[in-house]
């Protein structure tokens, strides 16, 4: 299988130092775990996993293409996400969509992500299972699609055709193709969402201070009083902004709820720090060696979990998989 690099090599590189074997080697990031040791470790081979983006054929064969249309969308963004850090760039056409697109993929296609989705995917199946195991609701659905769809079924062979399903569906196959078929456009989506968070603006770091980044690299919070940042919220709440650290000196504010100058001070980088190391899912990296940082990562890292404590559809009636089926056989 591929090695997949989950967070692209060439933005690991913004935060980076150069290589002592030379400015054509890989370059070098400082890299934090909760209750470990840093490490120094060169860019090409942190964050990587073999067929992270692959897909499972029907005959067990595994499809990698998908790397080289990720890669195909990288690319058309290096450009931007190289310059954009500059206070002399002025954004020319379409280069905000792009580096939009490029964070909201980097943010679906992380591993919190991918267990999100995973956990969701069970908890599906598990929905689907306790309706085939409903009499009542079995036979009400075989009776509506013999009434309403003209279809012969009976009660056996509908609860048989979802027992099928369950069964391919509880593959771990099954749980990592359905994350790779919804990443795309599920990035579309965020992206779009990231554009209407207005205004954009490059904030800076105070003299001595370095902006990190993660293996989940795009976040969202909810200013507080007194600085504090809370995290963890869609990209449609209104008074949500968004965080995307482009280099140790520069990072993307994407909304209007944060009144802080561009120009922060330490204890603002600070509470944007914790903010990035809390919704990381393991690895935190930085381009100088900071025992603070070390730190903070043993206080505040992995603390915000997607599903679990961030990104819960708060006040939202989630359809059940029973209603998503009658939607499948083509019923109201």
């Amino acid at each position: 299988m591929i090695n997949s690099h989950i967070i692209p090599a060439f933005y690991l590189e913004r935060f980076a130092r150069l290589s002592t074997r030379g400015p054509n080697s890989p370059g070098r990031v400082c890299v934090y775990e909760k209750g470990k040791e840093p490490d120094d470790r060169a860019t090409s081979v942190q964050g990587r996993e073999n067929g992270y983006f692959a897909h499972v054929q029907p005959d067990g064969t595994v499809e990698e293409s998908f790397e080289a249309v990720l890669a195909e969308r990288e690319n058309e963004c290096n450009e931007v996400l190289e310059l954009a850090r500059s206070p002399l760039y002025r954004w020319p056409t379409r280069s905000e969509e792009k580096l939009a697109s490029y964070a909201a993929h980097l943010f679906r296609r992380a591993t919190q992500q991918r267990t999100f989705s995973e956990r969701n995917w069970r908890k599906i199946i598990d929905d689907i299972r306790q309706a085939a195991a409903d009499p009542e609701y079995v036979r009400q659905t075989a009776a509506d699609i013999r009434s309403k769809r003209g279809i012969p079924i009976t009660e056996d062979i509908l609860r048989d055709s979802i027992t099928t399903w369950v069964e391919e569906a509880t593959e771990p196959k099954s749980a990592r193709n359905s994350f790779i078929s919804d990443l795309l456009g599920h990035a579309e989506q965020g992206a779009a969402l990231l554009l209407k968070k207005r205004p954009w603006r490059i904030l800076r770091p105070p003299d001595g201070v370095e902006f990190v980044t993660s293996d989940n690299p795009l976040v969202t919070f909810v200013p507080l009083r007194h600085g504090v940042l809370h995290p963890g919220y869609g990209f449609r709440k209104p008074d949500a902004d968004a965080a995307f650290p482009l280099a140790p000196d520069a990072c993307l504010l994407m909304g209007s709820a944060w009144n802080v100058p561009a120009s922060l001070d330490k204890a603002a980088a600070d509470n944007l720090n914790d903010v990035l190391i809390s919704v990381s899912d393991r690895y935190v990296y930085s381009k100088t060696l900071s025992r603070e940082i070390q730190g903070r990562v043993d206080q505040y890292g992995g603390t915000t979990r997607y599903g679990v404590n961030a990104f819960m559809p708060l006040g939202i009636k989630v359809p059940l998989a029973r209603e998503f089926l009658r939607t499948h056989f083509g019923l109201d």
